[in-house]
């Protein structure tokens, strides 16, 4: 953990990735390495949004949950560590004899589902 202040999850060093000379070109340039419009945009906003409050020195410390749902939302690393437990906890179920399959017969394939979320707030 060298590097790190006592507490938190940031490096002491922490920066993001700006040009010296603020110019459209660079604004443009930088587009790709934002997160704004992508599903952790929101994330991001509520990261720097608490930065701008603090600060960079006070904001690694008061601003690392927010880091950290930054990442995790990237990362999904939660997330895949969440299904595979559940994937080897049903393979264990099965071979023991409890479930009649590993996996449930009409399971959607990858990338077929998608939630309604307006299910319950319609616009008539």
């Amino acid at each position: 953990l060298s590097g790190m202040a006592t507490g938190n999850m940031m490096p002491d060093r922490y920066q993001t990735l700006t040009p010296i000379l603020k110019t459209p070109i660079s604004d443009t340039l930088a587009l790709p390495l934002s997160q704004q419009g992508r599903i952790c945009g929101f994330f991001e906003s509520q990261f720097y949004r608490c930065v701008e409050a603090y600060g960079a020195k006070l904001g690694r410390k008061y601003c690392d949950f927010e880091h950290r749902d930054l990442n995790e939302c990237v990362s999904g690393e939660k997330q895949k560590k969440r299904s595979e437990a559940i994937r080897s906890q049903r393979q264990k179920l099965y071979q023991e004899g409890k479930l009649e399959g590993a996996f449930e017969e009409n399971h959607p394939a990858p990338g077929e589902f998608k939630p309604d979320h307006f299910q319950w707030n319609r616009i008539n």
